[in-house]
Parts: structure tokens; sequence; C-alpha cells
């Protein structure tokens, strides 16, 4: 990561369960919009089963007014570890994704995707248009 820039720094807060300082490095798509459109705090509203985002991101590809971005978070210290861990295992071991709540202009739908370093990458996100 240390070769990406960053392109937003912010909070990930779900009530109760982690609130923390992350930075978010592009991996896909486009990024023009999401350093400003990001709010400072991403609110995680809920989780949503995992069928049902690639369902969703299916229809999204094939879409030709539609963009998909991927984006990696990542704690911003290590301080702020436990916390990036506390929330990754709170949606890996529900079998979920988490949904943001606090969407705005640009961007219509943002859902947190909890990957482990070891996982391979989903192929619905699949071919990666960036820096990877």
């Amino acid at each position: 990561l240390s070769r990406l820039n960053t392109i937003w720094k912010g909070f990930i807060n779900m009530q109760s369960v982690a609130k923390f300082v992350t930075k978010a490095y592009p991996v896909s798509g486009c990024f023009e919009y999401l350093s400003e459109d990001l709010p400072d705090t991403i609110h995680i509203g809920g989780r949503i089963s995992p069928k049902t985002v690639w369902d969703y991101v299916g229809k999204l590809k094939s879409s030709l007014s539609k963009e998909l971005c991927l984006i990696r978070f990542h704690p911003a210290t290590e301080e702020e570890e436990v916390a990036y861990i506390s929330l990754y295992s709170y949606f890996s071991s529900r079998g979920r994704f988490g949904v943001v709540a606090n969407n705005n202009r640009h961007v219509k739908d943002l859902y947190l995707i909890p990957l482990s370093a070891k996982d391979p990458i989903p192929s619905k996100l699949l071919p990666f248009e960036g820096p990877g």
C-alpha cells in the first residue's frame, strides 16, 4: 500500500461494533469523485447477504450508465487495527457484508466486503481496471 496514494481518510463506524480511523486506497474503477463524495464518517447501517450484493453487481456491470469502483480500507494506524479486525470479524463470522447508510451524490450504494489476505478476489469483481 505504501506505493499507492490514499483517496480518502476518515472514520468507519458501526454502532456497538467498532469505530476507527481508516484510509482508502484505489483498487479498480474511477475514483475522481470518491475523495470529495465520501463523508468524514462512513456509517454502517446494517448487514446484507452476499447473494443480494452479487446479483446487484451483476446487473450493475451490464449497465452502461453505472460504474463499479472498488476501494480497499486499511487501518490508519496500528492502534486502529483492533477495531478494524473487530468489524471484519463481525461480518465474516456472520457471512454478511456491510451496508453503508450515508451515501452521497455520486455514490449510490456502498458495501463493505470482508476479505482476508488469503481469500481469493470474488470473480464478480474481476477484471480489475486500476492498480489492483
